[in-house]
């Protein structure tokens, strides 16, 4: 398969040195991917993944279906939707946008590609709304709906636990799911009507969506409410069945794009 994914990344800055009230310096930047072991996990199943920093994608992620289908699935993770939407005119170089990239998204799900959200503080609707995803065509293409303009993050400190409803689902299937470690967080999300809610996740009172699916068009989608990285994933990213998720998820994901099945 070949992916495109975009977000769970940062620019870090410093150290930084005030010597003086005169004398402020910063000696180095470098980036951190958070979604590395992602990335690593899918490449060594013989998978070719693109990975974009939000900072990369704002300029550069394809605007159109036909760019978009040089890929079988595609991942938003930690990506807020501005940085998809926006039009980054401060960046010198950028064409002058004549796509939405939003529909792109959609249109390139329905016409047969996967499209993968995992949660965070800026997927789905996210830290105070800042996600976004509600109300776009992003949103028409995946298996929930978001929380419209509200923060939808449920931090579990002591550690949230995860339920398989239905364990003979390919994403799933053959993964000891009661060895699995505990997840600090999730999105709260809504599965839609015709959607299939393949786990839940508990804080111990209340159960939630974890992982929705749905067939949209021709096209395959799904939701993962908790992430792939620190701080949510903390426990559940080193865990030795981690990569086996993901893979047997993109593999289920992209089995219906037009690039797999020309």
């Amino acid at each position: 398969m070949k992916v495109l994914y975009a977000g769970d990344a940062c620019t870090k800055l410093g150290p930084v040195f005030i010597a003086s009230p005169f004398n402020l310096e910063m000696k180095g930047m470098s980036h951190h991917v958070w979604g590395q072991p992602l990335i690593d996990a899918l490449k060594s199943d013989g998978n070719e993944v693109t990975h974009m920093t939000n900072e990369q994608a704002i300029a550069d992620f394809p605007r159109t279906v036909e760019e978009l289908s040089q890929y079988d699935v595609i991942i938003i993770s930690d990506c807020e939707c501005e940085v998809l939407s926006l039009y980054p005119f401060w960046i010198p170089g950028t064409p002058l946008p004549r796509t939405n990239r939003l529909k792109a998204i959609r249109e390139f799900t329905r016409q047969g590609g996967g499209l993968l959200m995992i949660g965070g503080w800026t997927s789905f609707s996210g830290r105070f709304g800042h996600g976004g995803y509600y109300d776009t065509p992003v949103e028409e293409a995946l298996p929930v709906n978001c929380l419209k303009g509200l923060d939808d993050r449920v931090e579990t400190p002591e550690g949230a636990t995860v339920r398989i409803k239905k364990p003979d689902h390919p994403i799933v299937r053959g993964i000891p799911w009661e060895d699995a470690p505990l997840f600090e967080g999730f999105n709260k999300i809504i599965p839609k009507d015709g959607a299939e809610v393949i786990a839940t996740i508990s804080d111990g009172e209340k159960e939630y969506p974890l992982i929705v699916t749905w067939t949209f068009g021709r096209g395959r989608a799904m939701a993962f409410a908790s992430d792939c990285s620190p701080h949510w994933a903390q426990y559940f990213q080193p865990w030795e069945h981690y990569g086996q998720f993901w893979c047997q998820a993109i593999k289920w994901l992209g089995s219906n794009s037009a690039r797999t099945n020309p």
